[in-house]
């Protein structure tokens, strides 16, 4: 049986769930630039700072892994769209 030629890497961007789109677009909607801040929640929970969106820790998780945000430290940074972010949300 013939094996099927490899696909280039840019075809395995992974499909994010409802919950890490969202989280992207929210950032992407509101980065300007210089990022944008997330203050602790119950719970393990992040709420975008003046805003009454709750994200759970972990769906930041994938967009991270993806490259497509820049969660600086973690905790204190704020949190940045990237280059990869950007054209994931162009092609979906």
């Amino acid at each position: 049986m013939t094996q099927p030629a490899p696909c280039p890497r840019a075809d395995f961007a992974p499909t994010l769930k409802p919950a890490a789109l969202r989280l992207l677009r929210e950032i992407a909607q509101r980065d300007a630039g210089d990022g944008v801040a997330f203050v602790s929640a119950p719970c393990g929970r992040w709420r975008l700072d003046g805003t009454t969106y709750v994200v759970a820790d972990r769906t930041f998780h994938p967009l991270d892994a993806a490259g497509y945000v820049d969660v600086g430290n973690g905790r204190t940074d704020p949190v940045r769209l990237t280059r990869a972010g950007h054209a994931y949300l162009a092609a979906v």
